[in-house]
């Protein structure tokens, strides 16, 4: 059951007066997708004025709008003003996380944390949380109003683009348990550089409750150096590849499956995983996660067979049979430099001609040239043997690229070379940043 099923709910959670009595089957910002009875919370946003839906959304059958925008029309009794409707999503998550006595455990960085909130989804006994990706001030709300209530766990990944995101996300969720997946290449049209990535992302540590935990990847001492000098009231996890690490992953081996051991001399475990996930990162996914199990103390039997049971559809990374029998890697939701770098370590660790399909990474500001060239001399050295390019900047990727090499900007034409060049045996990756739609090249 919902936090919210009923008008009651929703005063007692917005601390407003509902003098009606209403069921909420669902919630939603999107009047399309209004069922009987539904709250429907008008939102404004750059290209749309939810206030204007209110009757198409009572037409559908909403039992009560939230609106910030009173209209000589609204003489409804089911139509209720607010003064900001994306503060009132943000009052009624954070009276909602304040009254829930479970875990809360908040994810960020800047890859992997999407495939981890899943994996963790997955793996602890009775969670909820993140629906999809809904990771910024109006999706991490909804997906908190959308939990289960009987939940033990509550995950909430959080997504940034500029600074403060983290820290207003991070304040909604009042975490008891932080991880931050890595600091990489993106966003970097306003958080310039590493530095401000680092100091986004880190936004999240300053609203971990006292005495909680913060788990972090290991591999980088002035990371750990800054994290540890900002607070000194919460316990420091670390996790990785590398036996320095509190929590490790050892005994690594990969064939149609991967198999690991994850060892902590810390705290005295050994526990050997399989799974169907490809790549290293995603090893390291699993062990973020497995660091959150066992600080709830997740049985790690449970834990093992979940893992066990978690097929590539749990993240975005999907191996199936393609054209002419051929393998293909779909990558294609989203790309920044560091991602890029190992979906091209994975690609290399197969066998026949390995082919890149890569569409151009954004928001990188001045670096982009630089970023797609060094994309290109990866792919050399990593030995992929042909790299197709498709936007504007991976023309960049290509001048750097030794081996055979095609660049296209028109999307009929691409999907014309997919269907009369891919060959039995190849192994394919997709990949591209969320707004070049690389997946439109999976269907040819």
């Amino acid at each position: 059951m919902k936090f919210i099923s009923n008008s009651e709910e929703l005063a007692h959670y917005l601390n407003i007066n509902i003098p009606i009595s209403r069921d909420i089957k669902e919630i939603s910002i999107d009047s399309r997708n209004i069922i009987d009875s539904s709250l429907f919370i008008c939102i404004r946003g750059n290209n749309f004025d939810g206030n204007d839906f209110k009757n198409d959304a009572l037409e559908r059958g909403a039992s009560i709008i939230i609106t910030d925008r009173k209209d000589d029309t609204d003489i409804h009794k089911n139509i209720f003003y607010v003064p900001d409707s994306i503060l009132a999503l943000k009052e009624i998550s954070k009276k909602i996380l304040k009254e829930f006595d479970g875990n809360i455990i908040g994810i960020t960085g800047s890859n992997g944390k999407t495939t981890t909130t899943k994996i963790l989804k997955k793996t602890l006994l009775s969670a909820s949380g993140t629906i999809n990706n809904f990771n910024n001030e109006i999706g991490m709300p909804l997906s908190i109003m959308n939990a289960d209530r009987y939940s033990k766990h509550i995950i909430l990944e959080m997504g940034a683009a500029k600074m403060g995101d983290i820290d207003y996300l991070s304040s909604i969720a009042k975490p008891n348990i932080g991880v931050i997946t890595n600091i990489g290449n993106s966003h970097l049209e306003k958080l310039k550089n590493l530095d401000g990535v680092l100091k986004v992302k880190s936004e999240l540590v300053g609203n971990i409750r006292k005495n909680g935990y913060l788990i972090v990847p290991g591999n980088n001492k002035k990371y750990l150096s800054y994290w540890k000098s900002i607070r000194e009231d919460i316990k420091l996890i670390t996790v990785g590849l590398d036996d320095t690490c509190d929590i490790y992953a050892s005994e690594i081996a990969s064939t149609l499956t991967t198999t690991f051991t994850i060892i902590s001399k810390k705290f005295d475990i050994k526990l050997d995983i399989k799974t169907d996930l490809l790549g290293k990162h995603n090893i390291t996914n699993i062990l973020f996660c497995y660091a959150v199990s066992f600080l709830v103390k997740n049985s790690n039997n449970y834990f093992k067979k979940k893992i066990e049971f978690i097929d590539q559809h749990t993240t975005r990374l999907n191996k199936i049979k393609w054209i002419n029998n051929s393998i293909l890697i779909d990558d294609s939701y989203n790309a920044n430099p560091d991602s890029v770098k190992k979906s091209i370590d994975l690609l290399s660790s197969f066998e026949g001609r390995k082919i890149l399909i890569l569409g151009d990474m954004l928001e990188l500001g001045l670096k982009s040239r630089k970023f797609h060239e060094d994309v290109g001399f990866l792919a050399s050295r990593k030995g992929i043997d042909i790299f197709v390019g498709y936007g504007k900047y991976t023309k960049f990727s290509l001048d750097s690229f030794s081996n055979q090499g095609y660049f296209f900007e028109n999307e009929a034409d691409l999907k014309h070379f997919i269907n009369n060049n891919v060959k039995s045996n190849d192994v394919i990756l997709i990949k591209g940043s969320r707004g070049m739609k690389m997946e439109r090249f999976i269907d040819v």
